[in-house]
């Protein structure tokens, strides 16, 4: 009986191995994020945040004199969900831009479970259930990373 590739939109699943493998990528876009959203709140504090929300979604017109405050606040959105969509491109889950936290769909005694990361650790050192979250994280059996340089 022949194989049938996977569907276009199956989820990838990842060994612990393949998912540390991303951990520099990771890094790097977060940190360029973080760099984004440093700019980005100023801008959406400016404007009242519904008045940006409305006004990336095109719902409001751009208020008098405040034009490029408005292509920047675009730019920058812009340059943020282009980030998270290069990362879920590489079959991950990016949950939480703010915190920086990532899944990765795996296996675990033959069960459907996430991988965890979040901004900052070192590698992929936590899963936890589909249904649990974040607050369910659990260490990886054999697992042994040192804790993030600093608090997110």
């Amino acid at each position: 009986m022949p194989a049938f590739p996977p569907a276009d939109d199956a989820p990838r699943f990842f060994t612990v191995e393949e998912a540390n493998a991303l951990v520099p990528a990771l890094d790097l876009e977060f940190g360029r994020m973080a760099q984004v959203q440093a700019e980005l709140g100023p801008l959406v504090e400016s404007f009242g945040a519904a008045a940006a929300v409305a006004l990336l979604k095109g719902e409001a017109p751009v208020p008098d004199g405040r034009e490029v405050d408005a292509d920047r606040l675009r730019a920058l959105a812009g340059e943020i969900s282009a980030a998270i969509q290069r990362l879920n491109g590489l079959g991950c889950l990016v949950k939480d831009v703010e915190t920086g936290l990532v899944d990765f769909h795996a296996m675990l005694d033959g069960e459907p479970v996430f991988l965890c990361w979040q901004f900052g650790e070192r590698s992929v050192s936590h899963w936890h259930s589909i249904d649990s979250g974040f607050a369910g994280r659990q260490p990886i059996d054999g697992a042994s990373t040192p804790p993030p340089a600093f608090p997110n």
